[in-house]
């Protein structure tokens, strides 16, 4: 037989265990230990004395009940073998063939030749504790008396005391207050019900195998010890009130309780109370430098003070604040990160939803950007066109282009005669919008200069050796975005001063007639400035800002170009933009090669207060910050929102 078994601990005999050794109980080995035990603890000496001074009486060498022999019949019940004896009475497991179940008898210890009157108080007893009706209660089934002792038949329960089904220590923790939390509902169930039950410890708390947790022994300790009163409990557990002779309450069993639980929590019996006996009161129990979690602390210490009225109000009080001490931390710890983290989603949401919409806004002005561009490109060619139907144009290209010239067939007079009558009829041609562009060149098709307006004695000289001309030169029309240090690398004179802040959108045609007869080009460019990018911005429904392959910018100039196809905050100069950009130049699209962006300036509205993202970081960060900490308490006090199980 395990230790356990025998009711042995490290320290101490409970009184089950000594009941049984005074009533002659155990195998020869059992009482031995006990025997052995017995000799070194002056505190299970005391307990022993006093146990028997309750349990034998003192004109008699026997106790005061026989073990009745199996198969007796008691009424319905027909008697099986006993099953426990305890410091109040004897416990049989016995049959109940009328409703055909197994059910345990309890006999109470009473004394040879006690009052007719004494029984009589111990039967009310017991018929008190029988209407009792909680699922955390020893069900009573029946009261009676058999040869002037006391008995009542209770449910049978398979299963295990509270002292072996607790699991020590803060790994455990949970666990037990659960088995606690039950027992103490059961206790409560029976403070309503105007019954203390005097007695209250780990070994008057049955766990069944069905994980159900019921109390037993109700106010039995007070009715058979009735000729002890000061007794009437395990010294253990009984609280001070009683040392002091006074009679207890419903806050004696608070007390009680506490003892328990801290016993169980902890491993071992209080010190203060681990050498009480009858002749031994114990000292005020103390939880400091205890390795209890602080709110589980604080809720013992008020139900084990010394003064009744400093303890909880009630039963219900008591397991409402184990309750809460069971949790990780407090409710109002966990509302207060709750709130945090609804803030915090909230903030982030509205900021989310803000960011799309607004991102899909831009998304559309971007999308709308190539074909605006494209139309500034048509409005080149409609300017193209209508210069070369002013009056002679076509004429004087095609002279200026004359086969026989470009092949040299021609003699040199003629040849600069042909350029010379070109520039002229092309200077005073009436060249509609083409005159008011920022850069103007027209040459025949053998590449000579005919016209710049820039450059008007530049005629006949040959035109800048660039790709974009000889794209045009071959039927191909090209525009392009230059900056004004391509344009000085270049040489191309312009018609009006360099900007250094804007780009020149250039523009390239060939001048065809007939089917495919290419007889020159025109090149035109303008100064993408202020009046071009507001009119694109006003069309796209945002600000525009354009960036050229070789560097240059216009609307704008930023360090770094932003990255494209993705709508990204900038803070510059204590302003705050949301940026979307697109490539421009694609296959089809007839816009110039780079990036264009669209740009919304965001007000302080958008961007102060709970949309700062000062204060949106700061708050995922706290509540990231909170969330670990209270999983880390989580963690450490080995709490789950899975039940604990019943293993």
């Amino acid at each position: 037989m395990t230790q356990a078994a025998t009711g042995i601990d490290e320290e101490h005999l409970d009184e089950n265990a000594l009941a049984r050794h005074v009533g002659g109980e155990g195998t020869e080995a059992e009482r031995a230990r006990v025997a052995s035990h017995i000799d070194g603890c002056d505190g299970c000496r005391a307990l022993l004395a006093a146990l028997v001074r309750t349990l034998v009486a003192p004109d008699a060498e026997e106790p005061s009940h026989r073990l009745l022999p199996r198969g007796t019949n008691l009424g319905r019940y027909v008697l099986l073998d006993p099953v426990g004896r305890g410091g109040m009475g004897v416990v049989y497991g016995a049959f109940d063939p009328e409703l055909d179940r197994k059910v345990a008898l309890k006999f109470l210890r009473g004394r040879e030749g006690s009052r007719a009157g004494s029984r009589t108080q111990l039967l009310a007893e017991a018929q008190a504790i029988a209407r009792l009706s909680h699922p955390n209660i020893v069900t009573v089934h029946d009261v009676g008396t058999f040869d002037g002792e006391v008995f009542f038949a209770m449910e049978y329960v398979k299963g295990e005391t509270l002292r072996r089904a607790q699991r020590p220590g803060l790994s455990g923790l949970r666990h037990t207050l659960a088995l606690y939390g039950a027992a103490g509902q059961g206790l409560a169930a029976a403070h309503q019900a105007g019954i203390v039950h005097g007695d209250f410890k780990p070994e008057n708390v049955l766990v069944g195998e069905d994980g159900r947790v019921r109390v037993t022994d109700f106010g039995l300790a007070r009715a058979v010890h009735e000729h002890a009163p000061r007794f009437a409990g395990t010294p253990t557990y009984m609280a001070p009130e009683h040392w002091h002779g006074h009679s207890g309450d419903v806050r004696s069993d608070q007390y009680s309780f506490c003892v328990a639980l801290l016993e169980a929590v902890e491993g071992r019996r209080p010190e203060e109370v681990s050498e009480a006996s009858p002749t031994q009161p114990p000292e005020p129990i103390s939880l400091r430098r205890r390795t209890l979690p602080v709110h589980l602390a604080r809720v013992l210490a008020r139900g084990l003070a010394v003064d009744p009225t400093q303890r909880w109000p009630s039963m219900d009080g008591l397991l409402e604040a184990l309750r809460e001490a069971s949790l990780p931390f407090r409710r109002s710890t966990g509302a207060l990160a709750a709130a945090l983290v609804v803030v915090t989603a909230v903030v982030w949401g509205q900021h989310t939803v803000w960011e799309r919409r607004v991102d899909h806004e831009l998304a559309a002005s971007a999308a709308r950007l190539p074909a605006l561009l494209h139309a500034q490109i048509e409005r080149v060619d409609l300017l193209v066109q209508a210069g070369l139907r002013a009056e002679g144009v076509m004429g004087a290209l095609g002279d200026a282009s004359n086969l026989d010239a470009a092949l040299g067939l021609a003699e040199d007079a003629s040849r600069e005669q042909q350029l010379a009558e070109a520039h002229r009829t092309l200077s005073s041609a009436d060249l509609p919008g083409l005159r008011s562009r920022d850069a103007l060149l027209v040459a025949n098709a053998w590449g000579r200069v005919l016209l710049d307006l820039a450059a008007p004695g530049a005629f006949g000289a040959p035109v800048p050796a660039l790709p974009l001309l000889t794209q045009a030169m071959e039927g191909v029309p090209t525009d392009a975005l230059w900056s004004s240090a391509t344009l000085a690398r270049l040489g191309l004179p312009l018609v009006n001063t360099t900007r250094p802040d804007d780009l020149l959108l250039v523009s390239a045609r060939p001048v065809v007639r007939g089917a495919d007869t290419i007889i020159g080009l025109v090149l035109t460019g303008r100064w993408v400035d202020t009046g071009l990018l507001d009119e694109l911005g006003r069309a796209a429904g945002a600000k525009v800002v354009l960036h050229a392959p070789d560097g240059g910018w216009a609307g704008a100039r930023w360090s770094k170009a932003p990255p494209l196809g993705r709508a990204v905050q900038l803070q510059l100069a204590g302003t705050t933009l949301r940026v979307l950009g697109v490539r421009l130049g694609a296959e089809g699209t007839r816009t110039p090669a780079g990036d264009a962006y669209v740009v919304r300036l965001l007000t302080p509205g958008e961007t102060g207060g709970a949309g700062s993202p000062w204060v949106r970081w700061g708050l995922l960060v706290s509540t990231v910050a909170v969330l670990g900490w209270l999983g880390l308490l989580t963690r450490r006090s080995g709490w789950s929102l899975r039940p604990p199980s019943r293993d």
